[in-house]
Formats: structure tokens, sequence, C-alpha cells
């Protein structure tokens, strides 16, 4: 730091300590390095805006990153229908089944009935 500014830097730092002036740090910054372009006003002196350059590469990650989930949802979607077509198959199945096993039901009461006949008819 050039001994200029660190002199600078010290008197005014004196000063506000001693509480004769009301300047605040913000202030005294601005007289001993002077106001540089990029710092945004009303923020104080924290990060500098992001550059081009910089906004560019968090764009093109952020549309990757979007791309990456569109391909997840798109994904997730097409197991969602395959995985309602099954149901709807086995629930066919189910159908059917349960078709068949009211016909054997239907059968075996219908058996049963003619052994009735049959015992109550034998001498």
């Amino acid at each position: 730091m050039n001994i200029y500014i660190k002199n600078n830097m010290k008197d005014l730092k004196d000063l506000y300590s001693s509480g004769e002036s009301s300047m605040i740090i913000d202030e005294i910054v601005d007289i001993v390095l002077g106001t540089k372009c990029g710092y945004i006003k009303g923020l104080g002196y924290g990060p500098k805006p992001n550059t081009t350059r910089a906004t560019q590469r968090r764009t093109a990650e952020l549309e990757y990153s979007q791309k990456i989930k569109r391909g997840s949802l798109e994904n997730q979607k097409s197991q969602k229908e395959d995985q309602q077509s099954q149901v709807q198959d086995q629930q066919s199945h189910i159908q059917a089944l349960n078709s068949q096993l009211d016909y054997v039901v239907a059968r075996q009461e219908d058996m049963f009935k003619k052994m009735q006949l049959l015992v109550r008819s034998s001498p």
C-alpha cells in the first residue's frame, strides 16, 4: 500500500475514532481509495457484479441443469406410462382369472347338485 494512502487512512481513522468526524467507514474508504466503476451504489463494498463471461457461464450451467432435469422428467413420464400400461394389463388378467374362477365354481356347484340327486335316487 502506498505511504500517502496509509497515512491518509490513518489520519481519517483517528479522526473517526475520536468522534470528531461523523463520516462513516464507506465514506472514509471513498476518500482514501476513491470510487471505482463496477461497484454497486448503495450496497457498499461487497463483491463486484458478475462479468459477462461469468454470467454466460452461469447461464450455460443453468441451461444444462434444466436440460438434464427435463430429460429426467421425460424419463419419469415414460416410466409412469409403462407402469400404468402394466397395471391395466394386470387388471385385465385378474378379470379373466375371476371369470374362470366363477365358471369353475359354477361347475362345481352343478356337479355337487347332480351328485346329491344321484345319492337320493340310489336305492
